[in-house]
């Protein structure tokens, strides 16, 4: 169980109790928070997020390397597998294929000001 993350904030109800998420939604943020953060960059864990050095824009290998990047980031989540379903070269938008036990989803990951 995760507190909900909604538009770079946390998510509250009516009552002002936090909104919370599990099963395949808790693995989505948790894979997107991964995605989206630079690894060393949270102060309180240091190994969260993702290592995109030497990762460029105009590398033939893009999708490729990048899942495999991916993977490594979230190796934590448990139960949780993620794939490169597409990746574009241009706008660096990812599609992302999130499988949480026998449950899959995609969600789209947004790495124009990550990746150079």
């Amino acid at each position: 169980m995760d507190v909900k993350v909604s538009d770079g904030d946390i998510a509250m109800v009516a009552s002002g109790d936090y909104r919370y998420i599990t099963g395949i939604e808790e693995a989505v943020q948790r894979v997107r928070i991964s995605a989206l953060t630079f690894k060393g960059d949270f102060i309180y864990d240091r190994e969260l997020g993702t290592d995109y050095s030497g990762l460029s824009a105009d590398d033939d290998m893009l999708c490729e390397k990048l899942e495999l990047l991916l993977k490594e980031s979230c190796v934590d989540i448990h139960d949780t597998t993620v794939e490169v379903a597409s990746c574009d070269s241009e706008s660096l938008i990812a599609v992302l294929k999130i499988t949480f036990r026998n449950r899959e989803t995609t969600t789209e990951v947004n790495l124009s000001g990550i990746i150079q």
